[in-house]
């Protein structure tokens, strides 16, 4: 009898403490060892997905770069002067790239809080008309000056609005239409951001020997000989690695590297008639286009293969004449010369 109240009680001994639960202790080490497991996991994910953008932040980067590469490079192919006007060209010394762009007539203040000028781009437009048609830009009147040609300016400077840093590079001129083309109807758009994330490590290419001219800074660079363009592009990249793109560009007018269109003009004694003149420096197979414009209206004075004409000043009293010659070689419009201007 007494051991079957020994196993009854004994049974119910344990029962109580199947069922009594965990210790406080074993709670702690359970959520210990639990904390541990999500940290090491939650470690491992918060890793991954960091890998994971910066990668394609790294690779967001190449891409915009390369895009930018290839729009600069399409407009060095279309542009008739890179880095040298009808008058001055950058020689790297005496002539800086801030006295090309002063001598095409555009004004630096223009550019903004402008950087380091790499590239100066005369690129040329076909048919401008004599007034802006209904439904663009400066309806009504002349297109913007000049008109028969855009100038372009790639400068690099320090990044200080909410574009990447360190630096960024900005362009100036018309903003092309999406099949290439340039409507003169347009405004330039200064302070324009090209690409930002530019690199400020000093890329300084040592292959740019004379009579080639070396331009820029940082991450961007240009090695100019006539109408050939070494480009260096250097993106900041990540904390241990940059991505570099170096190629060269060569405008399609390669064959006239050495063109110079430069007009003048000689008023002859109390009247109005002007005897206009230019100098070619170029191809033998071309033909020339003499524009006269007056109050925004361009009209075609002379076409032919000579190089001086004779005009009559034309409008009212003081109303200013202005002329541009344009040389077409193989029927193709390219050179176009300085403006010359003189009131009636």
């Amino acid at each position: 009898m007494k051991t079957k109240i020994f196993t009854f009680f004994k049974s119910l001994l344990n029962w109580q403490k199947i069922n009594q639960g965990f210790t406080l202790i074993e709670l702690l080490v359970a959520v210990v060892i639990s904390t541990i497991v999500i940290s090491i996991a939650g470690f491992g994910i918060t890793t991954i997905l960091t890998m994971d953008n910066r990668a394609e932040a790294t690779i967001e980067r190449q891409v915009d770069l390369n895009r930018a590469f290839d729009f600069l490079t399409n407009e060095i192919r279309m542009a008739q002067r890179i880095n040298f006007t009808a008058t001055t060209a950058a020689n790297g010394t005496t002539v800086t790239l801030d006295d090309v762009v002063a001598s095409s007539g555009l004004n630096l203040s223009q550019l903004g809080d402008y950087g380091n000028i790499v590239l100066y781009l005369e690129i040329p437009i076909a048919n401008s008309p004599a007034v802006c048609p209904a439904n663009s830009p400066n309806a009504g009147f002349a297109p913007p000056e000049p008109s028969n040609h855009d100038r372009v300016v790639y400068d690099i400077r320090a990044n200080t609005g909410v574009w990447l840093d360190p630096q960024v590079i900005n362009r100036y001129g018309r903003i092309p239409s999406r099949d290439g083309t340039i409507n003169p109807c347009n405004n330039p758009i200064s302070g324009d951001i090209f690409v930002d994330a530019i690199s400020d490590i000093d890329i300084n290419p040592t292959n740019c020997t004379a009579p080639a001219v070396l331009s820029g800074s940082g991450g961007f660079y240009a090695c100019t000989e006539g109408l050939k363009v070494d480009l260096y592009l250097r993106s900041r990249g990540t904390n241990t690695k940059a991505y570099n793109i170096a190629s060269r560009a060569v405008s399609r007018l390669s064959g006239t590297t050495t063109v110079v269109l430069t007009l003048s003009r000689t008023r002859l004694s109390s009247s109005d008639t002007m005897n206009l003149a230019w100098t070619w420096t170029g191809s033998n197979n071309v033909t020339f286009k003499l524009v006269q414009r007056v109050n925004g209206a361009n009209t075609e004075i002379y076409n032919g293969s000579a190089l001086n004409t004779v005009s009559t000043l034309s409008g009212n009293l003081n109303d200013l004449n202005c002329y541009t010659v344009t040389a077409i070689v193989d029927s193709n419009t390219q050179i176009a010369s300085n403006q010359v201007c003189e009131p009636k």
